[in-house]
């Protein structure tokens, strides 16, 4: 077996884990994008396992399908954090214009953090996933920012439950640019696996954080929450 299989079984029993808290805690209910991007994860997971033996541009093409969908998901998760956010406080206005203006802003500073290229003597399929990879590393990081600063400049106070998904989130997402970042100044082919390594340990310290968190919840507290959003 080897690290990279080895890392993805972690993965996948981390996610079993997580999806088994939510179902038996009727977290889903609340969190319905969350929960299928878990599921989304665990199903990827299955699938990469078997992916992993495939030659190196067809595993590419494959990871690139699978990104994209990781990014989609992201995006919106981070919409359905910013709904339950405005639930929690009882506001309905989202003011998406704000939201918006602070994403592009968030969007170019990250981007002005490094010198963006693509090395040199790679195919097509590697110079498109590395500018995929370089602008959704961006977009990540600049989507979080901009939901951070817009409930912050609207005086809204997060759930705890959303404030840890978040954290989460924001863990991988910082760390995942940096890797990106390191690849656009590194060509050493095989040898800078190990930089794809980190980034997808950082994805196991959220999934363990998540577990970690969820497992510790009151089941009581979290239903008597859940019933009073219904009321509302």
């Amino acid at each position: 077996m080897t690290l990279d299989s080895a890392i993805l079984l972690v993965g996948m029993g981390l996610l079993a884990a997580l999806l088994a808290i939510f179902v038996s805690r009727r977290i889903y209910r609340t969190l319905p994008v969350f929960f299928s991007f878990l599921i989304w994860c665990l199903c990827s997971g299955l699938v990469m396992v078997q992916a992993l033996r495939l030659p190196p541009h067809l595993y590419l093409r494959f990871f690139l399908v699978n990104m994209i969908g990781d990014d989609l998901f992201l995006l919106a998760i981070l919409f359905e954090l910013g709904r339950r956010i405005l639930r929690h406080n009882r506001k309905t206005q989202a003011r998406l214009f704000l939201a918006f203006l602070l994403f592009v802003l968030a969007a170019v500073l990250v981007s002005s953090l490094a010198n963006w290229m693509i090395p040199p003597h790679t195919t097509p399929l590697e110079k498109f996933y590395m500018v995929l990879s370089q602008a959704f590393a961006i977009v990540r990081v600049a989507a979080i920012l901009a939901l951070v600063w817009w409930s912050s400049l609207r005086s809204l106070r997060w759930p705890n439950r959303e404030l840890q998904i978040a954290t989460g989130l924001g863990f991988y997402a910082v760390v995942a640019l940096a890797a990106v970042i390191a690849h656009t100044h590194l060509s050493n082919g095989a040898k800078d696996h190990w930089i794809d390594q980190i980034q997808v340990l950082s994805y196991l310290g959220a999934l363990s954080y998540w577990v970690l968190y969820f497992a510790k919840n009151e089941p009581k507290i979290e239903n008597s929450v859940h019933k009073q959003e219904i009321f509302c």
